[in-house]
């Protein structure tokens, strides 16, 4: 227990990173548009970047953390994220923040799949859920940092020169995982069994793929957090600012709710399973709440700002059941499987984030923007309802995927 008390910290602080670097867009985005006179489809186009680096890095990932351990692979990634953050930071063109976006994407790819790789080393079966979902709640700091405190940060020094700051963090980050992370708990057996090749992995997942009820499972879990997602990380911010004309702090304020309510709705998604013996009725509700706070959002016609936030509060409170998701998967698929399903998983979030935001930028820029490039209110009104029913079709198809309740998954 030693070790896994002293490691925590810096692996939960390596997912904040990647929470905050998935989020932080929504805060600057006017201002992007603004400075660099951006697009919608170029503003879109950044944060689908980053998501398109760590969709195409899922199976590579799956490989490295096979052949050599979380511990090698996350920290050399964040060497990476450190490199790629640095170009943002350096960026005066849409070309050039794609690119450094893309390389940030790629090193941030293996954290959450490293992490639970570790979680699954460290933690009995049916305590992975609620282990998964205490890790998504921490890993919410990095959402929280990414709201008002980005904001403020970026109104008192700029946002390069906060990015900047941030870079050489990561660097620091890279070499203290190295140091302290241990892949498995002192005194477990390791298998001798050689490392897996790119091309096992690709053909044992390609088995997985073909089992049906993977289906169910990557539907959900890419329309859920593809939706949250990009709502949160890229059109919040031109939203409150298009529509309710707020500023930088007052986006980052409403942006910090969100961020809170997501964090504590990870904490109570947790045990959740458990109490009520069933991942699939847990999951099914949270994304159809989900589905309902869109549907809200759509049809607003309030111009309070309490409303609104209180409409954002309902879906982060709704939206944090990706540990279940994975937990379903586990107890789907036996062990020797359960790797290449969550790689597989992982595959088709990021590719589901990667897609959501390209179609949702779409929408967006289909209506014509004003003299000061913003966008009307119908266009996000239609992303909204795009996305609700996008959710609402998602449910359907992964209420066909086999239930098995935490209390008859064992280990074997």
């Amino acid at each position: 227990m030693v070790f896994i008390s002293i490691m925590t910290p810096f692996l939960s602080l390596a997912f904040m990173l990647s929470q905050f670097l998935r989020s932080s867009p929504a805060v600057i985005a006017p201002n992007l548009r603004s400075e660099l006179g951006l697009s919608v489809t170029e503003l879109s186009g950044m944060p689908a970047a980053l998501f398109l680096g760590s969709a195409l890095m899922q199976l590579p990932v799956g490989v490295l953390l096979d052949r050599f351990g979380p511990r090698q692979t996350i920290s050399g990634f964040l060497l990476i994220t450190s490199i790629g953050i640095l170009g943002v930071s350096y960026s005066y063109s849409a070309i050039g923040l794609i690119v450094t976006l893309f390389i940030t994407g790629c090193g941030i790819a293996p954290v959450y799949m490293g992490l639970i790789v570790i979680l699954s080393r460290w933690v009995p079966r049916d305590r992975l859920a609620a282990a998964s979902s205490i890790a998504v709640a921490i890993s919410g700091v990095g959402l929280l940092l990414s709201a008002t405190p980005f904001a403020w940060a970026s109104s008192l020094i700029g946002w390069r020169e906060t990015l900047k700051l941030i870079g050489f963090g990561v660097a620091i980050l890279s070499f203290v995982i190295w140091l302290v992370v241990r892949d498995r708990p002192p005194g477990s057996t390791h298998s001798n069994k050689k490392p897996t090749s790119l091309g096992e992995t690709a053909r044992g997942l390609i088995k997985v793929l073909s089992d049906t009820r993977l289906y169910g499972l990557a539907a959900v879990a890419s329309v859920s957090v593809g939706s949250f997602l990009s709502t949160r990380a890229l059109w919040t911010g031109p939203y409150l600012n298009d529509v309710f004309g707020l500023d930088i702090i007052d986006r980052g304020n409403v942006i910090f709710v969100l961020s809170i309510a997501w964090l504590f709705s990870a904490l109570i998604y947790g045990p959740l399973d458990r109490l009520f013996d069933t991942r699939r009725g847990v999951v099914t509700v949270g994304a159809i709440i989900m589905a309902l706070s869109f549907v809200l959002l759509s049809v607003n016609r309030s111009e309070s700002i309490i409303v609104v936030t209180g409409f954002f509060v309902l879906l982060g409170l709704s939206a944090s059941f990706s540990g279940l998701i994975f937990a379903h998967a586990r107890s789907l698929f036996p062990d020797t499987h359960t790797g290449r399903a969550v790689t597989a998983i992982n595959l088709f979030i990021w590719t589901g984030v990667f897609i959501v935001q390209v179609i949702t930028g779409e929408i967006v820029s289909f209506f014509p923007t004003d003299e000061l490039g913003r966008s009307p209110e119908i266009a996000y009104q239609t992303m909204f309802s795009v996305l609700a029913i996008s959710l609402f079709i998602a449910v359907l198809i992964y209420r066909r995927t086999e239930d098995i309740p935490p209390s008859k998954d064992i280990d074997i």
